[in-house]
């Protein structure tokens, strides 16, 4: 098999059709037909032909490293969660495969996959001590939902195996993206929560799901909910697996042929009360907007990288955009000279898939002026507007041509796929700056930007539904509501106004009185906001001389 087949390609829950597999990894049919003569096994023997995710990742891993990829500290590599883990204790097992050579077998702690690869045999004892302290039985890590090590996004989900589910899975994908016009990664969230649920139940077919198995999938997730460890899942995940399971019954309801209890969908609900907790719970930020600059401030060094993570830090703190959004966006979504940043949802992620205008505010101490130097060196090096605003440290590397690689026939380069990158770049130089890393994620500096305005700016009605817009919430007050479509030119200069004030030394009482007593002269950098308060709050009158 070629090496440019990548398992990685295929989304370990979804389910593909051949045309899709062909189109997915630009092979044609006779190499379908090659490969399922090879080992590749489809759903069953229906039409059209369906191949599940997991079992194209398990097959193209299989073929492209037939003895396995070399473990790294015990841990063997699991094709299905994406990384190296330690083998289930009481399924280890091994021979002798060549000399000097152990074939060595066993399931993967988080999927439960049957893992072989072949190592060194002096390799095999940090392999069994690795597995030493995993549960023995399966059932101890499927029975709670998340696994030994629990993984972000719940990558250690186990993927639906049932052969009838998986044709129900392939219409439901059909819908999601050609009715309701959800992108991949929505889509693939959808399909995690049902995978979670249908591991719970043991893949039990969909159309024989009563109401007893939703209400014991529900408890299961609230004691894992509440579960104190830090194993267990946050508020916001169980219940957006009870929504998703929730709308995929729904559906699954209303197609021919099926026949399910008529208030099923309605048990994956959380109560009103849970509900209402869930939606009013949110995590306090230990992190000031002056520790923001302490953290922005502390950051050195003159590599590539060095500059690219100084304007991450500034564009979290004069803006307050998402991680998620951060990271895919490109060259054409920031226009500096102006100051805005275009949140695309078709390109960008944005949260509920919401178009996003956002404002680079003033915040002084040269925020601005490092991340136009970034701008400087990403333009100065080739890197247009279809490239990744922030770069991956792959293009910062220097080589032959100077730095930042990337040759004319090549594709536009690639973002990161997770805001993992972001998170550790956040914490190194918390970390740096004598800050407890754990405490500071890249949501705290979008919390602390309204208290600083807030307080310092003394911020206004209009100035405050400027701050969320620019944030991309949607004020929902009545007394607001007719400022929802401020124009941009307005809320430049309602932004620019608060945080000038909120920089400023002085407060708009101190500049009140000074310019009511002549104490403020015209070269004063403050005087047009001391003239502007005093007229505000006097119109029509004069400064006292």
């Amino acid at each position: 098999m070629s090496r440019l087949y990548d398992p990685t390609k295929a989304r370990r829950h979804w389910i593909y059709s051949r045309e899709s597999v062909c189109h997915l990894y630009s092979v044609c049919d006779s190499t379908i037909t090659n490969w399922i003569k090879q080992g590749l096994q489809p759903v069953d023997d229906g039409r059209p032909q369906l191949f599940s995710g997991y079992e194209l990742r398990r097959f193209i891993t299989a073929t492209r490293w037939k003895g396995g990829r070399a473990p790294e500290n015990g841990c063997v590599f699991c094709h299905f969660c994406l990384g190296f883990k330690p083998l289930m204790k009481g399924t280890l097992g091994t021979r002798a495969a060549a000399p000097a050579c152990i074939e060595v077998t066993g399931k993967c702690i988080d999927c439960h996959s049957m893992l072989q690869t072949r190592v060194p045999d002096r390799s095999l004892p940090e392999i069994i001590e690795a597995s030493a302290n995993t549960p023995e039985d399966s059932s101890d890590v499927c029975d709670r939902l998340v696994s030994w090590r629990p993984a972000r996004n719940g990558g250690s989900i186990p993927a639906e195996s049932n052969s009838g589910n998986l044709r129900r899975l392939y219409s439901y994908i059909a819908y999601l993206q050609d009715h309701e016009n959800l992108d991949i990664r929505t889509v693939d969230e959808h399909l995690r929560s049902i995978s979670r649920m249908s591991a719970f139940l043991g893949h039990k077919p969909y159309r024989k799901v009563t109401i007893d198995d939703a209400c014991r999938f529900k408890k299961e997730l609230r004691a894992c909910r509440d579960r104190e460890d830090g194993t267990g899942l946050s508020s916001s995940t169980a219940s957006h697996t009870l929504d998703r399971c929730r709308a995929f019954f729904t559906w699954l309801g209303r197609q021919a042929g099926v026949a399910l209890a008529p208030d099923l969908a309605g048990y994956f609900s959380l109560s009103r009360r849970e509900a209402a907790t869930a939606a009013g719970m949110a995590r306090e930020t230990k992190l000031t907007f002056d520790q923001a600059l302490c953290i922005f401030k502390g950051m050195e060094g003159d590599h590539p990288a060095d500059l690219r993570n100084r304007a991450i830090i500034a564009m979290l703190i004069v803006t307050g955009i998402r991680a998620t959004a951060l990271i895919t966006l490109r060259g054409k979504h920031v226009n500096l000279p102006t100051r805005w940043i275009n949140q695309d949802p078709r390109q960008v992620n944005t949260k509920n898939s919401k178009h996003i205008r956002t404002y680079l505010l003033d915040l002084g101490s040269g925020l601005l002026d490092t991340i136009r130097e970034w701008a400087d060196w990403r333009r100065a090096n080739g890197f247009g507007e279809d490239a990744p605003f922030f770069l991956p440290d792959r293009y910062l590397q220097p080589n032959a041509l100077g730095l930042g690689y990337k040759r004319s026939d090549e594709e536009p380069p690639e973002g990161w796929r997770s805001e993992d990158t972001v998170n550790r770049i956040i914490k190194e130089a918390a970390s740096a700056a004598g800050f407890p890393p754990e405490d500071i994620a890249s949501h705290d500096f979008r919390k602390c930007l309204h208290p600083f305005l807030a307080k310092r700016g003394c911020m206004n009605v209009v100035e405050e539904v400027a701050l969320q817009l620019n944030l991309g919430h949607t004020p929902v007050e009545v007394t607001r509501k007719h400022y929802a479509v401020m124009p941009d030119n307005e809320r430049e200069e309602i932004l620019d106004e608060l945080c000038a004030r909120a920089l400023a030394s002085r407060s708009e009482l101190d500049l009140y009185l000074a310019f009511e007593r002549g104490e403020i002269a015209e070269s004063d950098p403050d005087f047009e906001r001391a003239q502007t308060v005093y007229l505000r709050n006097n119109p029509g009158k004069v400064r006292a001389h």
